[in-house]
């Protein structure tokens, strides 16, 4: 049978009730979604599959937030206090303290060695100060790959620059409440972020132009430039650590391949996210209660089927709001080798277009994933969307996790095919107490998608209709 408007309806009513708070990772909801998720994947038959006979993945996760901090800057022997504005710090532990370090200039700190670029050689890193340009070029590693590479060469401490996109005094709001990370993430024992003024005063106290080094660091020549200048941070960080889970169930699959096809959605939202007085639940109906119904009715029809040839893995994932953290997680702790998973389609945000819509693909360039998707699409009477303007959110959703580790990982669908009517979504309900059940939902196109999930699940796991190219 058809998935329908109201069989998703049914689990959004659920997972996006007051009683679920949120559902933020580590409280009370949590547990509750954690219990919902996992007992209508038992009911449906599957099979738990985050080991151990578990359904459950532990994630453990660190809180951080900035509590006291004093950072210095000094220039032949004279030293210049940053005021508080002009700076964020957090530890890695409760108490840091980093003195007097040599300070380097990395540009964006990456390393990428099919194009022979390495930036981090050229000075030693070694209980350094590494200062480096947070944002970085499409095609250049990510945020924390770029961390780790540079706390990997020894630096004591990271200060990351930000441009001028976002008003610095936003971005410190931002920085200045609470953020987590992935317990096995490698952090520096101090990290610094200022914005791209008080950066270009301590430069040119040095003697240098910010401007003109990050010119240079466009050049694919670019190697690390010591300044002549030296950083000591004292720094105080109240933290937490606590475990959250993802999700995981599997259909078996007959065939001896010992391959799998990967459906994920993010159970998490914002949890608690008002005080006292006024809506405080960020309910997170479209986000993405509306992705974990349509992955439950998806896994409901293909276990319900015949059986696929290649084993189908359902995964709700943790943490996606606060950086994609569960999906990393699993990406680095799989529980079958990431080489055996021919194909991941992630699920997010679908409760917000009606039927008709063109099918968008985030992720578009797999070859063989796109012609099926393609050939998929048109027996269903679906148009595919042509263009590219989707492809502006591939690194915000826990597909990405997957692509950087080699696997091939797609968003396909409507919601992300009318950008204007996306845009009114994140203009409007968007990580708001809005976002709940007092909303119209629009179901119908979702329920349309859903069919092509299924459709698309049931040749994927064939490997006589699709193999993936190799890698």
């Amino acid at each position: 049978m058809p998935v329908t408007p109201d069989d998703l309806r049914r689990h959004i009513e659920v997972l996006a009730s007051d009683g679920f708070e949120g559902r933020q990772p580590g409280t009370r909801g949590e547990s509750k979604t954690l219990a919902y998720i996992a007992g209508q994947l038992q009911r449906l038959g599957l099979q738990p599959a985050a080991g151990r006979g578990s359904w459950y993945q532990p994630v453990a996760l660190v809180e951080s937030r900035p509590f006291s901090q004093r950072a210095t800057w000094s220039v032949g022997g004279r030293r210049t206090e940053l005021r508080r504005r002009d700076v964020v710090l957090v530890g890695r532990s409760p108490i840091e303290r980093v003195e007097d370090a040599p300070v380097v200039f990395v540009g964006h700190g990456a390393r990428i060695t099919g194009r022979n670029i390495d930036q981090l050689r050229g000075a030693s890193l070694e209980g350094a100060a590494v200062l480096m340009l947070r944002q970085a070029p499409d095609g250049f590693p990510d945020l924390s790959e770029r961390i780790r590479a540079v706390v990997a060469a020894g630096a004591s401490a990271i200060i990351l620059i930000h441009d001028d996109d976002v008003a610095w005094a936003t971005v410190r709001a931002g920085l200045s409440n609470r953020r987590t990370r992935l317990q096995m993430e490698e952090v520096a024992p101090v990290q610094a972020e200022v914005p791209f003024g008080a950066a270009d005063r301590l430069v040119a106290q040095a003697g240098a132009d910010l401007d003109e080094l990050v010119r240079s660091a466009g050049s694919a020549t670019f190697r690390a430039i010591p300044l002549d200048a030296r950083a000591s941070f004292d720094v105080s960080t109240e933290l937490r650590s606590y475990t959250s889970n993802n999700v995981v169930g599997r259909i078996s699959g007959s065939g001896k391949s010992g391959e799998s096809v990967l459906y994920l959605g993010h159970w998490d939202h914002l949890g608690i996210c008002r005080p006292e007085g006024f809506d405080r639940i960020c309910n997170g109906a479209v986000d993405n209660a509306s992705g974990i119904a349509m992955l439950l009715e998806v896994a409901a029809r293909l276990a319900s089927g015949e059986r696929p040839q290649r084993d189908i893995l359902v995964m709700a994932t943790t943490a996606e709001e606060m950086g994609l953290l569960g999906a990393r997680h699993y990406a680095a702790n799989p529980t079958v080798p990431l080489k055996s998973i021919v194909a991941a389609l992630n699920v997010d945000t679908v409760a917000i277009h009606g039927k008709g819509e063109p099918v968008a693909v985030i992720g578009r360039g797999i070859a063989p994933l796109d012609r099926l998707i393609a050939a998929t699409a048109a027996e269903l009477g679906r148009k595919m969307d042509e263009d590219t303007e989707a492809d502006a959110f591939v690194t915000r959703q826990d597909g990405w996790a997957f692509a950087r580790a080699g696997v091939p990982a797609v968003m396909v669908g409507g919601s992300f095919s009318d950008m204007q009517q996306l845009g009114a979504f994140l203009a409007g309900p968007y990580h708001k107490p809005d976002d709940d059940l007092r909303q119209e939902l629009i179901l119908d196109g979702a329920a349309e998608d859903a069919a092509l999930l299924i459709a698309l699940g049931v040749k994927l796991a064939d490997p006589r209709l699709y193999r993936p190219q190799p890698r």
